[in-house]
């Protein structure tokens, strides 16, 4: 009768002695209706040609079809400004997440940029970070 209140004490005194780890990717998203998010998609929207342009690059190796990707399925993970305060020169990294079809997303990239305070962008690194795997009825548009 005691080994049975031991075990579970035993057991008991191991779960909580373990510690446990969590990580969550949270991403910063601004508030509602604010000059932030107001900037935040301005920003977005001026991007969304180079954006679309590295998704293609990338995924017409992979599917017969190019994935689109929404302003509002691209998040910016940092903005940083190179060199001293006030000068306009950016690094950007964005994550991604281009869809087929009916939203049925692809994947997941992280997109670094570098963007001039004369207007030039460059790509600095692609970062494909997840695959999804598609539905039955969407897999005749990977490539073999």
């Amino acid at each position: 009768m005691l080994k049975p209140i031991i075990s579970v004490f035993l057991a008991m005194g191991l779960i909580i002695a373990v510690p446990f780890t969590c990580h969550a990717e949270t991403i910063y998203k601004p508030p509602e209706q604010s000059k932030e998010e107001l900037y935040q998609d301005i920003f977005v929207s001026l991007l969304m040609p180079y954006i679309q342009k590295q998704i293609d690059n990338y995924y017409t190796k992979i599917l017969t079809t190019s994935p689109v990707v929404y302003p509002y399925l691209v998040y910016v993970l940092k903005a940083e400004r190179i060199g001293n305060y006030r000068s306009f020169d950016f690094l950007v990294k964005l994550k991604v997440t281009p869809v087929v079809g009916p939203h049925i997303s692809v994947g997941i990239d992280y997109l670094t940029f570098r963007i001039g305070g004369s207007g030039g962008i460059e790509l600095k690194k692609f970062e494909h970070i997840k695959t999804e795997e598609l539905p039955a009825n969407w897999k005749h548009i990977i490539r073999n």
